[in-house]
C-alpha cells in the first residue's frame, strides 16, 4: 500500500515542483519507491529530472488525445518514476479542468494500479485549478495533504485568510537572519497554522540544480536546504508510521 503526499502552495511561486523534486530524490534515497505526479499545467517538473524542455508526452496531455496515461511515465532511476503533465495550451488546461469536475474520481481510480509499483506517490499541485487539486486531495484521499509557504508578510496574510484550512504549512525559503522572518516564524509557531516540523532554509544552490536539470540532493548533497529535505523525508516517513498506526495497519 503507498502514501500520497500533495504539496500545493499558499501563492504562487513559493517553490512548489522544486520541492516536490527534492523530496522525491530525498525519499527514494532512503530505499523509497517514488512517483512524482505533476498536476501542475506549467509542465517544468521534468527539467528537475532531466527531461528536454521541450518534451510533449504527459499524462494530461495523453488524455486528450485519447491515450493511455501510463505510456507518458518516465523512469528516471530505478525506484524513481515521473508522470509529467504534458504540453499543453491554456484551452487544453481549460479542458482538463472541466473533465476532472465531471470525473473528479479520475486520481481515485488509477491510484490502485500504481499500488504494488510505489511506496510514495507525490503531487505537485497548481496554484488555482480547482478541480485538479480536488480530484487529488479530496477525492482521492490524500493521505499527507501539504501547503507550501515562504515566511513573508503576504503569505502571512493569506494563511489568515484561510485559517480554515487544516492543513500542515511547510515553510520555504527561510533565512533566520531576516528579522522579519524570524519574527513571523515565531508568530506561526506561537499560534499560527499547523506546521510541518522541519523548514526548508534559503539556499542558492536550489536554483543551481535546477540549472543542472538534477534535483535538490543529487547536485549539492552538502547544503543546507538538502540537509532539509533530507530530513524532511525522514518526517515523511515517521508520520506516515503514525497513519497506519491509527489505522491499524503495520507500518
Amino acid at each position: 500500500m503507498n502514501t500520497t503526499l500533495s504539496l500545493h502552495g499558499v501563492r504562487g511561486g513559493v517553490g512548489v515542483t522544486t520541492m516536490v523534486a527534492a523530496l522525491g530524490r530525498a525519499l527514494h534515497a532512503q530505499g523509497e519507491r517514488v512517483l512524482l505526479v505533476e498536476c501542475n499545467p506549467d509542465h517544468l517538473l521534468g527539467l528537475h529530472l532531466g527531461l528536454p524542455a521541450d518534451e510533449r508526452r504527459g499524462w494530461a496531455r495523453a488524455w486528450l488525445d485519447g491515450q493511455d496515461w501510463r505510456d507518458a511515465a518516465f523512469g528516471t532511476l530505478p525506484g524513481l518514476a515521473l508522470l509529467p503533465y504534458g504540453l499543453a495550451s491554456e484551452a487544453d488546461v481549460a479542458a482538463v479542468e472541466d473533465r476532472l469536475r465531471q470525473s473528479p474520481r479520475f486520481w481515485a481510480e488509477r491510484l490502485p494500479l500504481l499500488a504494488a509499483q510505489f511506496d510514495w506517490i507525490l503531487f505537485d499541485l497548481p496554484q488555482r485549478l480547482d478541480a485538479h487539486v480536488a480530484a487529488v486531495n479530496q477525492h482521492a484521499g490524500c493521505a499527507l495533504p501539504l501547503r507550501l509557504t515562504t515566511v513573508d508578510p503576504g503569505c502571512h496574510v493569506l494563511l489568515q485568510r484561510r485559517a480554515d484550512d487544516t492543513r500542515r504549512v511547510l515553510c520555504n525559503r527561510y533565512d533566520p537572519a531576516l528579522a522579519v522572518q524570524r519574527d513571523l516564524m515565531q508568530l506561526w509557531i506561537d499560534g499560527g497554522p499547523r506546521l510541518v516540523p522541519q523548514p526548508l532554509h534559503e539556499d542558492a544552490s536550489v536554483s543551481a540544480a535546477l540549472a543542472r536539470k538534477l534535483p535538490l540532493g543529487a547536485d549539492a548533497d552538502g547544503s543546507q536546504a538538502a540537509a532539509d529535505v533530507a530530513s524532511l523525508a525522514v518526517w515523511c516517513l515517521a508520520e506516515r508510521g503514525r497513519l497506519r498506526a491509527r489505522e491499524g495497519r503495520s507500518p
